[in-house]
Protein backbone atom coordinates (compact mmCIF):
# COMPACT_ATOMS: atom_id res chain seq x y z
CA UNK A 1 0.00 0.00 0.00
CA UNK A 2 1.23 3.49 -0.89
CA UNK A 3 0.67 6.58 1.24
CA UNK A 4 0.61 9.51 -1.21
CA UNK A 5 1.69 13.03 -0.26
CA UNK A 6 -1.18 15.08 1.16
CA UNK A 7 0.46 18.48 1.86
CA UNK A 8 2.51 18.90 -1.33
CA UNK A 9 1.56 22.26 -2.78
CA UNK A 10 0.65 23.52 0.70
CA UNK A 11 3.56 22.96 3.08
CA UNK A 12 6.14 22.57 0.32
CA UNK A 13 6.25 22.79 -3.50
CA UNK A 14 4.41 20.10 -5.45
CA UNK A 15 6.76 20.38 -8.45
CA UNK A 16 9.79 18.09 -8.06
CA UNK A 17 12.33 20.50 -9.54
CA UNK A 18 11.25 23.42 -7.39
CA UNK A 19 11.08 21.24 -4.29
CA UNK A 20 14.58 19.83 -4.77
CA UNK A 21 16.00 23.29 -5.43
CA UNK A 22 14.39 24.73 -2.29
CA UNK A 23 15.57 21.89 -0.05
CA UNK A 24 19.11 22.01 -1.44
CA UNK A 25 19.15 25.74 -0.77
CA UNK A 26 18.07 25.35 2.85
CA UNK A 27 20.77 22.75 3.45
CA UNK A 28 23.53 24.66 1.65
CA UNK A 29 22.79 27.87 3.59
CA UNK A 30 23.27 26.16 6.96
CA UNK A 31 26.22 27.26 9.10
CA UNK A 32 27.07 24.42 11.44
CA UNK A 33 29.19 24.58 14.62
CA UNK A 34 32.81 23.68 13.86
CA UNK A 35 32.97 21.03 16.58
CA UNK A 36 30.33 18.89 14.85
CA UNK A 37 32.65 18.20 11.92
CA UNK A 38 33.53 14.53 11.67
CA UNK A 39 31.11 13.47 14.40
CA UNK A 40 28.54 10.76 13.72
CA UNK A 41 25.04 12.25 13.83
CA UNK A 42 22.56 9.84 15.41
CA UNK A 43 19.49 12.02 15.76
CA UNK A 44 17.79 15.32 15.06
CA UNK A 45 14.99 17.44 16.43
CA UNK A 46 13.65 19.46 13.48
CA UNK A 47 10.50 21.53 12.81
CA UNK A 48 7.58 20.55 10.60
CA UNK A 49 5.89 23.76 9.49
CA UNK A 50 5.52 24.99 5.94
CA UNK A 51 8.95 25.39 4.36
CA UNK A 52 8.60 29.17 3.95
CA UNK A 53 8.42 29.34 7.74
CA UNK A 54 10.66 26.55 9.05
CA UNK A 55 12.64 25.36 6.03
CA UNK A 56 15.84 27.29 6.86
CA UNK A 57 15.88 25.89 10.41
CA UNK A 58 15.21 22.34 9.24
CA UNK A 59 18.02 22.74 6.71
CA UNK A 60 20.50 23.33 9.54
CA UNK A 61 19.56 19.98 11.03
CA UNK A 62 19.70 17.99 7.83
CA UNK A 63 23.03 19.56 6.83
CA UNK A 64 24.52 17.48 9.67
CA UNK A 65 23.80 14.33 7.69
CA UNK A 66 26.16 15.24 4.86
CA UNK A 67 28.94 13.36 6.65
CA UNK A 68 27.07 10.06 6.99
CA UNK A 69 28.47 7.08 5.10
CA UNK A 70 26.34 7.09 1.93
CA UNK A 71 27.53 3.60 0.98
CA UNK A 72 25.56 2.18 3.92
CA UNK A 73 21.78 2.00 3.94
CA UNK A 74 20.27 4.22 6.66
CA UNK A 75 17.05 3.40 8.48
CA UNK A 76 15.40 6.62 9.62
CA UNK A 77 13.01 6.41 12.56
CA UNK A 78 10.68 9.41 12.30
CA UNK A 79 8.84 10.32 15.50
CA UNK A 80 5.94 12.70 14.98
CA UNK A 81 3.08 14.07 17.06
CA UNK A 82 -0.52 13.46 16.08
CA UNK A 83 -2.30 16.63 14.95
CA UNK A 84 -5.61 15.03 13.93
CA UNK A 85 -6.52 12.02 16.10
CA UNK A 86 -6.04 11.12 19.77
CA UNK A 87 -4.89 7.66 20.81
CA UNK A 88 -2.61 5.80 23.18
CA UNK A 89 0.62 4.32 21.91
CA UNK A 90 2.72 4.78 18.78
CA UNK A 91 1.18 4.20 15.36
CA UNK A 92 2.91 2.63 12.38
CA UNK A 93 1.24 3.15 9.00
CA UNK A 94 -0.59 0.49 7.07
CA UNK A 95 1.33 1.67 4.02
CA UNK A 96 4.69 0.14 3.14
CA UNK A 97 5.61 3.01 0.77
CA UNK A 98 5.43 6.78 1.30
CA UNK A 99 5.36 9.00 -1.78
CA UNK A 100 6.51 12.60 -2.31
CA UNK A 101 7.10 14.61 -5.51
CA UNK A 102 10.72 13.36 -5.32
CA UNK A 103 9.77 9.68 -5.42
CA UNK A 104 8.83 6.78 -3.17
CA UNK A 105 10.35 5.69 0.13
CA UNK A 106 10.07 2.18 1.52
CA UNK A 107 8.99 1.19 5.03
CA UNK A 108 11.21 -1.82 5.83
CA UNK A 109 10.03 -5.16 7.16
CA UNK A 110 11.90 -4.39 10.39
CA UNK A 111 9.19 -1.86 11.21
CA UNK A 112 6.65 -4.67 11.62
CA UNK A 113 8.77 -6.17 14.39
CA UNK A 114 7.74 -3.19 16.51
CA UNK A 115 4.11 -4.31 16.50
CA UNK A 116 5.18 -7.19 18.75
CA UNK A 117 6.06 -4.58 21.37
CA UNK A 118 3.51 -3.13 23.81
CA UNK A 119 3.75 0.49 22.64
CA UNK A 120 3.29 0.08 18.90
CA UNK A 121 0.26 -0.70 16.74
CA UNK A 122 -0.78 -0.11 13.12
CA UNK A 123 -3.14 2.68 12.08
CA UNK A 124 -3.81 4.07 8.66
CA UNK A 125 -5.97 6.81 10.19
CA UNK A 126 -3.14 8.20 12.32
CA UNK A 127 -1.01 8.73 9.21
CA UNK A 128 -3.66 9.65 6.64
CA UNK A 129 -3.53 13.45 7.11
CA UNK A 130 -0.41 13.82 9.27
CA UNK A 131 2.05 16.40 7.91
CA UNK A 132 4.65 16.06 10.68
CA UNK A 133 6.12 12.94 9.05
CA UNK A 134 5.60 13.99 5.45
CA UNK A 135 7.44 17.34 5.54
CA UNK A 136 10.63 15.57 6.68
CA UNK A 137 10.74 13.24 3.68
CA UNK A 138 11.99 15.60 0.92
CA UNK A 139 14.90 16.66 3.15
CA UNK A 140 15.84 13.01 3.66
CA UNK A 141 15.50 12.29 -0.07
CA UNK A 142 17.88 15.10 -0.96
CA UNK A 143 20.55 14.45 1.68
CA UNK A 144 20.57 10.63 2.11
CA UNK A 145 19.59 8.90 -1.15
CA UNK A 146 19.77 5.27 0.14
CA UNK A 147 17.41 5.00 3.11
CA UNK A 148 14.13 3.63 4.37
CA UNK A 149 11.81 4.99 7.05
CA UNK A 150 10.05 3.72 10.15
CA UNK A 151 7.42 6.45 10.62
CA UNK A 152 5.71 6.55 14.01
CA UNK A 153 2.95 8.96 14.95
CA UNK A 154 2.86 9.22 18.73
CA UNK A 155 -0.18 9.55 20.90
CA UNK A 156 -0.03 9.27 24.66
CA UNK A 157 2.87 6.89 25.17
CA UNK A 158 5.48 5.89 27.75
CA UNK A 159 8.45 7.41 25.96
CA UNK A 160 11.09 5.60 28.04
CA UNK A 161 9.57 2.25 27.06
CA UNK A 162 9.25 3.26 23.41
CA UNK A 163 12.89 4.36 23.39
CA UNK A 164 13.97 0.92 24.60
CA UNK A 165 11.77 -0.80 22.01
CA UNK A 166 13.38 1.21 19.20
CA UNK A 167 16.93 0.61 20.42
CA UNK A 168 16.16 -3.11 20.72
CA UNK A 169 15.79 -3.30 16.92
CA UNK A 170 19.60 -3.02 16.74
CA UNK A 171 19.48 -1.45 13.29
CA UNK A 172 22.99 -1.16 11.76
CA UNK A 173 22.80 2.54 10.79
CA UNK A 174 19.81 4.13 12.47
CA UNK A 175 18.97 7.83 12.45
CA UNK A 176 16.22 9.21 14.70
CA UNK A 177 14.27 12.30 13.63
CA UNK A 178 11.95 13.90 16.19
CA UNK A 179 9.51 16.22 14.40
CA UNK A 180 8.40 19.20 16.47
CA UNK A 181 7.77 22.92 16.46
CA UNK A 182 8.15 24.90 19.69
CA UNK A 183 5.85 27.61 21.12
CA UNK A 184 2.74 28.58 19.17
CA UNK A 185 1.35 32.08 18.61
CA UNK A 186 3.07 34.03 21.38
CA UNK A 187 4.25 37.56 20.63
CA UNK A 188 7.83 37.58 19.30
CA UNK A 189 9.74 38.49 22.49
CA UNK A 190 7.68 36.19 24.66
CA UNK A 191 8.20 33.34 22.20
CA UNK A 192 11.97 33.81 22.16
CA UNK A 193 12.11 33.67 25.97
CA UNK A 194 9.80 30.64 26.12
CA UNK A 195 11.64 28.76 23.38
CA UNK A 196 15.08 29.31 24.83
CA UNK A 197 13.86 27.93 28.15
CA UNK A 198 12.51 24.88 26.28
CA UNK A 199 15.77 24.45 24.37
CA UNK A 200 17.66 24.63 27.65
CA UNK A 201 15.60 21.77 29.07
CA UNK A 202 16.19 19.71 25.92
CA UNK A 203 19.96 20.24 25.98
CA UNK A 204 20.00 19.18 29.65
CA UNK A 205 18.00 16.04 28.81
CA UNK A 206 15.04 17.22 30.88
CA UNK A 207 12.30 15.84 28.67
CA UNK A 208 9.85 15.24 31.51
CA UNK A 209 9.56 19.00 32.08
CA UNK A 210 8.14 19.55 28.57
CA UNK A 211 4.48 19.68 27.64
CA UNK A 212 2.29 20.64 24.75
CA UNK A 213 2.58 24.37 25.45
CA UNK A 214 6.36 24.10 24.99
CA UNK A 215 6.45 21.88 21.89
CA UNK A 216 3.70 20.14 19.94
CA UNK A 217 6.11 17.22 19.53
CA UNK A 218 6.96 16.89 23.20
CA UNK A 219 6.38 13.12 23.04
CA UNK A 220 8.84 12.66 20.14
CA UNK A 221 11.32 14.92 21.96
CA UNK A 222 10.99 12.92 25.18
CA UNK A 223 11.56 9.73 23.19
CA UNK A 224 14.74 10.88 21.45
CA UNK A 225 16.05 12.24 24.76
CA UNK A 226 15.45 8.84 26.37
CA UNK A 227 17.31 7.16 23.51
CA UNK A 228 20.16 9.67 23.85
CA UNK A 229 20.42 9.04 27.58
CA UNK A 230 20.72 5.26 27.10
CA UNK A 231 23.09 5.56 24.12
CA UNK A 232 25.30 8.35 25.44
CA UNK A 233 24.55 10.78 22.59
CA UNK A 234 25.51 14.42 23.08
CA UNK A 235 23.18 17.21 21.94
CA UNK A 236 23.84 20.64 20.47
CA UNK A 237 21.65 23.47 19.22
CA UNK A 238 22.15 24.05 15.51
CA UNK A 239 19.66 26.83 14.76
CA UNK A 240 16.78 28.66 16.39
CA UNK A 241 14.39 31.03 14.68
CA UNK A 242 10.69 31.65 14.68
CA UNK A 243 8.16 32.58 12.03
CA UNK A 244 8.73 36.25 12.83
CA UNK A 245 12.32 35.84 11.66
CA UNK A 246 11.51 33.86 8.52
CA UNK A 247 8.12 35.18 7.43
CA UNK A 248 8.04 38.64 9.02
CA UNK A 249 4.89 38.89 11.16
CA UNK A 250 6.00 39.19 14.79
CA UNK A 251 2.62 39.65 16.47
CA UNK A 252 2.02 35.89 16.93
CA UNK A 253 4.83 33.53 16.02
CA UNK A 254 5.71 29.83 16.05
CA UNK A 255 9.14 28.75 17.27
CA UNK A 256 11.50 26.38 15.46
CA UNK A 257 14.75 24.73 16.53
CA UNK A 258 17.13 22.20 15.05
CA UNK A 259 19.08 20.18 17.61
CA UNK A 260 21.57 17.47 16.72
CA UNK A 261 22.58 14.35 18.65
CA UNK A 262 26.02 12.81 18.19
CA UNK A 263 27.95 9.83 19.41
CA UNK A 264 30.57 10.90 21.91
CA UNK A 265 33.72 10.88 19.81
CA UNK A 266 35.81 10.16 22.91
CA UNK A 267 34.22 6.72 23.04
CA UNK A 268 35.97 5.87 19.75
CA UNK A 269 39.39 7.40 20.33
Amino acid sequence: MRRSAVVAGQFYPAHAGELRSDVEGYIEEARLPADTAGAMCRGLIVPHAGYVYSGPVAGAGYACLAGLDKSVHTTVVILAPSHHVWFKGAALPEADVFGTPLGDIRVPDAARLLTKRPSVFTSGQAHALEHAVEVQLPFLQVILKDFSIIPLVLGEVDTAVLAQELLALHLPQMLVVASSDLSHYDPYDMAVEHDHATIGHILKGEGDTLGGDDACGFMPIRTILAMARVSGWKSQLLDYRNSGDTAGDKSAVVGYASIGFWEDRNDHE
